[in-house]
């Protein structure tokens, strides 16, 4: 199945019965491995709704038998033969929930291969492909910033696995850790050249790494296999934006809404492009499109209640920033708008209260200062509106 973890060699679990003399135990110990064992088979002949409760099975029986090793004294305090039994449940465990992992990625389950992928971890850590396999299946269920980790450990573990590397590349792109991403990302495409996936990611790391020509060198590179993809077109239009090409942007943002009127950040990019233009009754129109298809994009809907400021309809305005900051309240700039539209309003009190939350989230804006010491003013706290007007003028002759 495509994108689905790698199955690990299957553990050796040979001489349960080697280790203690009593016939109850070794009873037992010959009971799990039967069970173990008929489980595989039935995973290995694709029978996965009744090898999920083969292994359950085993789990009941192996975690049955490994509580009793604890209650009987401390791992290190165990003797010996026990240790090793310990150690031969815990490698059960491990197992048996690695198979339902894979039995849930066959299906497509991801959340719960990922659940199943990081037992296995938490067991054995040194379980063959652990990091890996819990690493893609949170990559899969797009929780990138929990999926760094173990793909981190993955490729760390086997510099040669290829397929580690880039799905690592790939999350790094998702989690913005662009310069990270390039070097995992060219390795793989140096072996795989077509492969459209990572060129897409590379050509995004690059252009947000301040690499615009060769970004837009692998981008047309893709376009020849992929001419008529919409979001490549977005991306491409992106490029062009960074350098300033603004008609060239414009032109393959209008091809991407040619080829699908609800591609994801078309209207977005175009209504940026409006804004740095002045033109703010074209950005509010290209931002209310992006949010009719795409009504969860908070970005969209936080520019287009700044393009409402610069409207002047801070009434408009103040409902989507309530929102944005609802979803989002380490946002310093909706913080900062939501102040700035108070402040329109004559809502002093408000004002000072998210303009001081913009400032305490990003000190280094000179106009959250600015628009705070205004406030102040209008509060009549004189004091700390010369302490915010000092703070303007420091980062401004600060800055380059």
């Amino acid at each position: 199945m495509r994108n689905s973890p790698k199955s690990p060699a299957l553990p050796l679990l040979l001489g349960f019965c080697l280790f203690l003399a009593a016939s109850e135990t070794l009873l037992c110990q010959e009971r799990l491995k039967v069970s173990y064992e008929a489980a595989q088979k039935l995973f290995q002949s694709g029978e996965d709704d009744q090898a999920r409760i083969a292994f359950r099975r085993v789990i009941l029986e192996a975690d049955r038998e490994r509580a009793a090793l604890h209650q009987k004294a401390a791992p290190a305090k165990l003797s010996t033969d026990d240790r090793e039994l310990l150690e031969i449940y815990t490698q059960v465990l491990a197992s048996a929930h690695n198979y339902l992992g894979l039995i849930a990625a066959r299906h497509e389950q991801f959340a719960e291969a990922a659940r199943q992928f990081a037992q296995v971890r938490s067991l054995r850590s040194d379980f063959p492909d652990a990091g890996y396999n819990l690493g893609l299946a949170l990559f899969s269920i797009q929780e990138y910033s929990q999926a760094v980790a173990p793909l981190e450990e993955a490729a760390g573990r086997n510099p040669s696995n290829l397929n580690a590397k880039k799905y690592l590349g790939l999350t790094y792109v998702q989690t913005e850790q662009y310069e990270k991403a390039i070097g995992l990302l060219e390795e793989f495409r140096s072996r795989h050249p077509d492969d459209p996936q990572v060129m897409l990611a590379l050509a995004t790391a690059l252009a947000r790494s301040d690499r615009p020509d060769e970004s837009r060198s692998v981008f047309e590179d893709l376009l020849k296999s992929q001419p008529n993809s919409a979001p490549l077109h977005v991306l491409l239009g992106q490029i062009f934006a960074v350098q300033s090409l603004a008609q060239e942007a414009e032109g393959e943002f209008r091809r991407a809404l040619e080829l699908d009127r609800k591609v994801a950040s078309a209207h977005y990019s175009l209504g940026m492009l409006r804004r740095r233009a002045l033109q703010f009754e074209e950005a509010r129109s290209e931002f209310e499109a992006e949010l009719v298809s795409h009504p969860e994009d908070e970005h969209a809907r936080l520019q287009l209640a700044s393009v409402l400021l610069d409207l002047h309809q801070p009434d408009q305005a103040i409902p989507l920033l309530r929102r944005v900051i609802a979803k989002q309240p380490a946002d310093a700039e909706a913080q900062y708008d939501l102040g700035k539209a108070f402040l329109d309003k004559d809502d002093v009190p408000g004002a000072i209260r998210h303009l001081e939350t913009a400032v305490r989230l990003d000190a280094a804006k000179v106009h959250s200062h600015y628009q705070l010491a205004r406030a102040y003013q209008r509060a009549r706290r004189n004091d700390e509106a010369q302490r915010e007007f000092k703070i303007v003028k420091e980062l401004t002759a600060a800055a380059p």
